[in-house]
């Protein structure tokens, strides 16, 4: 297992300048972000695709990926920007491409098909272009938990549809987080981490927090997976606190 920088974190930086920070802070990879912290939008038009995929490969950033957070589910625009960051995925140099959703508004069986619908339309487009769709749930979204994130396989059987599991919202949404990293197994293609206190979303320092990240890593490693976790801190200066992530990280995987 590795562990990414998000250039999302140090976007008081040009998108290619934060790829340099993120290898001298020591992360093995990085996971390319459309949003800035205040989270507006890096414009997707011009984005120097080939410089990135130069300077990833000119580093040895590795893995890397691809990000959009955005609401598909009932926004058209972010819905078409999402379809064209997917077919822009492979130009970046990398197959992987993590998205999430949109917050819950009614719960009923309408917002859950419109979601599907909306989902099995960019996994055709994943679909045409060779690329993993990272489905990421968050706590209150319309897909909002491992069961939901299950269902939604199971909807859509696709081997161009996985899961990128935040293992903070696996310990607050589920109520057996290492079973569900056991039920998921090899759809899960990458991860964020970050401690998290229990029942409450809020993405602390690794060292801190309710989590035993010992036995999340631990399951990772029974199911097989050996790609990357991105390290998923907000309210924290990123460059101040990811050396030391970095290491507690790596301390943990040979513990």
């Amino acid at each position: 297992m590795k562990i990414l920088g998000r250039t999302q974190m140090l976007s008081q930086y040009s998108l290619i300048d934060s790829l340099a920070v993120i290898k001298g802070l020591g992360f093995d990879g990085v996971e390319i972000c459309m949003e800035r912290q205040d989270w507006s939008l890096l414009d997707l038009d011009s984005l120097p695709v080939d410089a990135i995929q130069e300077r990833v490969t000119e580093l040895n950033l590795a893995p890397y990926s691809f990000s959009l957070h955005q609401d598909y589910v009932y926004n058209d625009n972010l819905f078409e920007m999402t379809k064209t960051a997917i077919q822009m995925t492979p130009t970046l140099g990398t197959n992987i491409f993590v998205f999430s959703g949109a917050q819950k508004r009614t719960g009923d069986k309408h917002e859950w098909q419109r979601m599907v619908d909306r989902t099995r339309q960019l996994t055709a487009v994943a679909k045409d272009n060779g690329v993993i769709l990272a489905k990421e749930f968050e706590p209150g979204f319309v897909v909002g938990s491992t069961q939901e994130l299950i269902r939604l396989f199971e909807e859509i059987p696709s081997p161009h549809l996985a899961a990128n599991l935040d293992l903070g919202h696996v310990f607050i949404c589920d109520p057996q987080p290492v079973e569900s990293i056991h039920q998921l197994g090899e759809k899960i293609v990458h991860c964020h981490i970050s401690g998290m206190p229990a029942g409450v979303h809020d993405h602390v320092l690794l060292s801190e927090g309710d989590m035993d990240l010992p036995v999340f890593l631990g399951a990772l490693r029974d199911i097989g997976f050996h790609q990357g976790l991105a390290l998923d801190l907000y309210k924290y200066d990123y460059e101040s606190v990811a050396t030391e992530s970095v290491a507690y990280f790596k301390k943990l995987l040979k513990e």
